[in-house]
């Protein structure tokens, strides 16, 4: 049985075979034994996301994860959750490097520095509980970007499918590292760091790009526990047909190569199927028929689209005589929603903030169970 400790993110995928996998903090024991980890040589694999203080001390967000004086936030919520109470530094460093010595994989995951004055400045890394690995981050220069390109070296290893799920989600952070203390295995097209070892005494521990994704969080466990790159599963999803107006296309044609990209093999889009010559009534009842699925792109002008209306209206006749979940709302523009429509839950693409999010609860209802 292998354990797995992640600080700061979840597993959403398939159960692990013989695997335990624990979203715990590292806050003290006694001030919240249901959220602390325990002591951190019990595990095989641990994942450290210091997305904020929150997030190494208890696991996961809290309601001032946000806050540009969340340490302060959280000794008034309460006393206890002062960081110098909450959570001890050199111990769990201790623990981690017992960790490491015994051969625990480690993976720290960048993340943006979060100074705050409180009794002092405090620093953001001081959740990697390893002196090395916050040098690196200390020592480092950050760059957020919106990206999907990126290189590897042989190096890389395990962690290929990780970089390769990242290709198509994107990546945010890299670190221009100065060429010291990592071993970059994954780089940026202008060679800052996205991913590589890092030496920490005699053992060796991993620096890492967070994914952007719910599925490339789920990658990066299974890589990390050191399975095969082939026993990396990839999703399978059901097909889907983009039900549009030809003013909203741009748009479509851009949905349909980044499903494609996620691995969604059968996008269903008019002017990729019908053929010169064929009957587009009889193809659009075709694409229809093939798919489980039929997304409906909703704008200003899709929704006086009368080819939008028969689509939306076959949707709704095989929903009813199913009692499935058949009709995907997909919100383009803001604008007055059919009455079928109503009450749906939609996937928001209004915004460019909104679209991978849009995006990733699109995949999570295509995907096979």
């Amino acid at each position: 049985m292998k354990n797995v400790l992640l600080v700061g993110c979840t597993y959403g995928g398939d159960p692990i075979p013989d695997t335990t996998i624990d979203v715990l903090g590292l806050c003290r024991a006694s001030i919240d034994k249901s959220r602390s980890a325990y002591a951190l040589y019990e595990y095989d694999v641990i994942i450290i996301n210091p997305q904020s203080y929150s997030h190494f001390m208890f696991g996961v967000a809290t309601p001032h994860s946000e806050s540009n004086s969340e340490l302060w936030d959280l000794k008034a919520e309460d006393n206890r959750f002062d960081l110098d109470t909450a959570y001890d530094q050199y111990d769990r460093t201790q623990e981690l490097s017992a960790a490491l010595e015994q051969g625990t994989r480690v993976i720290w995951l960048m993340a943006r520095e979060k100074h705050i004055k409180f009794f002092g400045r405090r620093s953001i890394y001081s959740g990697y509980a390893n002196d090395v690995a916050k040098m690196v981050a200390d020592s480092s220069i950050l760059y957020e970007k919106k990206s999907r390109r990126l290189t590897t070296t042989d190096e890389v290893g395990e962690f290929l499918p990780y970089f390769d799920r990242l290709k198509s989600d994107g990546w945010g952070i890299c670190l221009d590292t100065h060429g010291s203390h990592i071993d970059s295995f994954a780089n940026t097209p202008e060679g800052y760091t996205l991913g590589g070892k890092v030496v920490v005494g005699s053992s060796q521990a991993w620096m890492l790009t967070p994914p952007t994704s719910q599925e490339a969080t789920d990658v990066l466990v299974r890589c990390a526990l050191g399975l095969d790159p082939t026993s990396v599963p990839r999703s399978a999803y059901h097909g889907v047909f983009l039900s549009h107006t030809s003013a909203d296309k741009p748009f479509v044609r851009n949905l349909k190569a980044r499903l494609e990209a996620q691995g969604v093999r059968d996008v269903w889009l008019d002017e990729a199927e019908i053929l010169v010559g064929d009957s587009l009534t009889k193809k659009i009842d075709e694409g229809l028929r093939k798919t489980k699925y039929i997304c409906v792109v909703l704008s200003a002008k899709s929704v006086k689209s009368p080819w939008v209306e028969r689509e939306l209206e076959i949707a709704i006749h095989r929903e009813i005589s199913t009692g499935e979940v058949v009709v995907l709302p997909l919100l383009y523009e803001q604008c007055d929603l059919p009455l079928f429509l109503v009450g749906k839950l939609y996937a928001d693409f209004t915004s460019p903030d909104s679209y991978d999010e849009g995006v990733g609860k699109l995949l999570r209802r295509l995907k096979v169970s």
